[in-house]
């Protein structure tokens, strides 16, 4: 029996140069209301919205209310705060400005209050600019404070990633959004696996989209340079496409595997432990070295493309202690019990961890 199929997609995307100068045009297709809310983060992204997107809103007569999170995470406190001032200037649209975590706050917001969000990111450090879904850790977080009640994490409505901006973020950010599009190769072969096992679900069109955003990370590698404009589009259009894969399937399968899992135990590590994780995308790209060693695939074409664009290849370049990094590898198939992975019901050894990270040059 053929099942019915729900896609969640942005109705708008402008990305390139100076794109942020179109966000009044994008308001008006999308709210007749004259109310904006703009979230931002630290000092760096609220100073991008007030010289580049405020003054275009005031321009055309718009009413902006913005509040900033600060540095550092983003947390459920943080995004209550947010709540409370958002409820008292209700707006009809919500314009997140800034990195994976502000973009993270403003779908949390969103889907709290039911009010549309614009993705517009800073950065391209992973896929969280286009896809419903937010961090592991914030998601953990919000399960643990609202036991009784669920909220359903949307697609933005819209995405304007200004390339020009992006491209003077710091390097680490787009090696980061080149390691979580490298961990797609990884993705669609756990799902493939669960789906031939487990009988799950699989959309061959989304995995395909998946695929097609990391084979561009692997095609045009050589020319994804620091502060280059064109460097920052070819990583964004590839975000974007694995982010409205993860919309089409309905869920994170065709982007999040193993790879993820193994991010996500190291995140929950640095807690337990105290010591700082790398960003989010560098972790993926390293798990994906391993995970596609364990699928018999070929991973130093992995690794290989990881160095050419300055991504992290080894719990070095990470500036993680190995002893972590296997300590994650043996728990990361405990993180998500329900998403069959390579990784199987019981995981991984200590030894048969420690021999894998070897084997790839991790540890």
């Amino acid at each position: 029996m053929l099942r019915l199929e729900f896609m969640e997609i942005p109705r708008f995307i402008l990305f390139g140069p100076k794109a942020m100068s179109h966000v009044p045009r994008i308001c008006r297709n999308l709210t007749k209301s004259r109310k904006i809310f703009v979230l931002t983060g630290g000092k760096k992204t609220t100073r991008i919205a007030n010289e580049r997107i405020l003054p275009y809103l005031l321009e055309e007569g718009y009413e902006v209310n913005t509040y900033a999170l600060g540095e550092g995470g983003v947390s459920f406190e943080k995004i209550t705060n947010v709540y409370r001032m958002f409820k008292t200037r209700r707006s009809s649209l919500i314009l997140a400005v800034g990195g994976g975590k502000v973009i993270d706050a403003a779908k949390v917001l969103s889907a709290l209050t039911n009010t549309n969000y614009v993705s517009v990111p800073t950065s391209a450090a992973n896929d969280g600019i286009a896809s419903p879904a937010i961090s592991y850790l914030l998601k953990l977080e919000i399960h643990n404070k609202l036991r009784r009640r669920k909220i359903r994490i949307h697609a933005p409505v819209a995405i304007i990633a200004d390339t020009e901006v992006i491209s003077m973020a710091p390097k680490k950010t787009l090696a980061s959004g080149c390691g979580d599009l490298i961990a797609k190769f990884v993705a669609v072969k756990d799902w493939e696996l669960a789906h031939k096992l487990r009988g799950e679900n699989y959309s061959e069109y989304a995995a395909s989209m998946a695929l097609m955003s990391a084979e561009l990370v692997v095609r045009r590698a050589k020319f994804i340079k620091e502060g280059l404009e064109e460097s920052a589009r070819i990583v964004v259009k590839a975000l974007i496409g694995s982010g409205v894969a993860m919309s089409i399937a309905g869920s994170s399968r065709p982007a999040s595997g193993s790879e993820h899992l193994f991010s996500h135990a190291l995140d929950l590590l640095s807690k337990k432990y105290g010591f700082k994780p790398a960003p989010h995308g560098l972790q993926c790209g390293v798990g994906a070295i391993m995970m596609m060693w364990l699928h018999g695939g070929d991973w130093e074409m992995i690794r290989d493309t990881l160095r050419e664009v300055g991504a992290a290849t080894n719990a070095y370049e990470l500036g993680i202690d190995p002893k972590y990094i296997v300590e994650a590898l043996t728990i990361a198939h405990k993180i998500r019990p329900e998403r069959y992975t390579i990784l199987g019901e019981v995981g991984l050894t200590r030894e048969a961890a420690e021999r894998m990270a070897k084997e790839t040059g991790v540890i």
